[in-house]
């Protein structure tokens, strides 16, 4: 059988990436407040009841090597997502994935936009004649390992005329619903051969954000858990999303869930280039489940400003938070 790694169009790297899916809590606003629209004056504004924000969630969690005794840390902004994975159209992606958590759920990872062989999918699902293997990579229990192997050939990465990078999800896909919902999705970034950084970020960004748009379903639907997220954080608890004046800023925008999930991200202050030459100037985005969006900015209007999904329901539940351009 062919190994993925044998898609690749020219010899590049092999990036390793040592990634546990975790049992944890997660806090959708530690500070117990809405931090966009009152702070400390003249009280502390805090989360509308009935609201609970913390809940069980699994997640994937980087670490250093193979003995997963050291976390690597990530940047604040990324929240509830997994580590960014990157490459430059031509590596080969080689993640060492185990299953850490204890109440026997099996999870997996499933790349979208790479290539694969069917070992390295991360998909439990069968053929039109319940007969074909899902691939040995579909289901990893608690207490197993996998080493998925994926390459970022040409279809994987920027077209002609597009930014030099682009933005693909990667997530859990067992109970795939269920398992998103969980915490166990993160980013994939392919940069363009030629243009990647050692670390594969482009060399022509100078800085880049990730923010997943996404209603969290804590509570069986119950509007009370229905946490109407940016990374996992509601009401301006998502923080850290800070420019310099002058930067060239790349945000890579997403969407996952159901049919509640029609967003509209909005920036203040700013607007942002989306997509191929003609490339459409805006400042909002259209996304639905599991879209992805590289859009650029040019920061060069200092301030803070408001961040949010323009959908009047979504903004009232908490999908808001701000971004800074410092001088």
């Amino acid at each position: 059988m062919a190994s993925s790694s044998d898609y690749s169009d020219s010899a590049g790297v092999t990036r390793e990436y040592y990634i546990a899916a975790e049992d944890t809590n997660w806090d959708f606003a530690p500070s117990g407040q809405n931090l966009v629209h009152c702070m400390d004056q003249p009280a502390p504004c805090a989360i509308p009841k009935p609201y609970n924000h913390v809940f069980p969630a699994v997640r994937y969690i980087e670490y250093t090597d193979g003995s997963f005794t050291k976390p690597k840390s990530q940047p604040q902004w990324l929240g509830i997502l997994g580590p960014i994975i990157r490459a430059e159209v031509g590596d080969s992606i080689k993640v060492h994935f185990c299953n850490h958590t204890t109440l026997g759920s099996a999870y997996s990872m499933h790349p979208h936009g790479l290539r694969y062989t069917k070992d390295n999918e991360g998909a439990l699902y069968y053929g039109v004649n319940s007969s074909t293997s899902p691939g040995s990579g579909a289901e990893v229990h608690s207490g197993q390992c996998f080493d998925y192997t994926w390459s970022a050939d040409q279809t994987s990465g920027p077209s002609k005329g597009d930014p030099s990078s682009k933005v693909w999800w990667y997530h859990s896909h067992v109970e795939s619903s269920s398992d998103i919902n969980s915490g166990l999705l993160g980013p994939i970034i392919v940069t363009r051969q030629g243009m990647a950084n050692p670390d594969g970020s482009p060399k022509d960004v100078d800085r880049e954000f990730i923010t997943a748009f996404f209603i969290f379903n804590k509570l069986s639907g119950d509007e009370a858990g229905l946490m109407h997220s940016i990374n996992g954080y509601i009401f301006g608890n998502l923080k850290g999303l800070i420019a310099k004046n002058g930067e060239q800023v790349r945000w890579h925008v997403l969407g996952m869930g159901n049919e509640n999930d029609l967003h509209t991200p909005h920036w203040h202050g700013k607007t942002v280039l989306i997509g191929s030459p003609p490339a459409q100037r805006g400042d909002v985005l259209e996304l639905l489940p599991a879209s992805m969006i590289t859009a650029d900015m040019k920061a060069d209007n200092i301030g803070e400003w408001q961040y949010h999904c323009h959908v009047a329901d979504h903004m009232d539940a908490g999908m808001v938070t701000t971004y800074q351009i410092s001088p």
